[in-house]
């Protein structure tokens, strides 16, 4: 009987484990596919777009934020979310000419 039960703990386990090892894939590539498409888009942006972009992009974010302020999430995806922020509303900010 214990065996029986350690053995069906395994098994959960292990596709437990496999089901988030598959979600977390799916992730990576979609961050590496949204990363590449910034890298080949962001050059062709124009300064006037750039400013336009900031303007959505914050306002984006913003909405995003306050979805979240009822939701439990680790403090690693709130700096995450801020410092990835900052760093593409710098380069487009850079890029539109202005210096914030």
């Amino acid at each position: 009987m214990i065996l029986n039960d350690i053995d069906s703990l395994m098994e959960s386990l292990a596709t437990s484990v496999a089901s988030n090892g598959n979600a977390v894939s799916r992730f990576g590539a979609r961050v590496v596919v949204m990363s590449k498409f910034i890298d080949a888009t962001f050059p062709q942006l124009t300064a006037t777009q750039c400013v336009e972009i900031i303007r959505q992009f914050r306002q984006g974010i913003e909405d995003s934020l306050s979805l979240m302020d009822d939701m439990p999430l680790p403090g690693e995806y709130h700096s995450t979310l801020l410092e990835q922020t900052n760093n593409l509303l710098t380069a487009l900010d850079r890029k539109s000419g202005g210096h914030r």
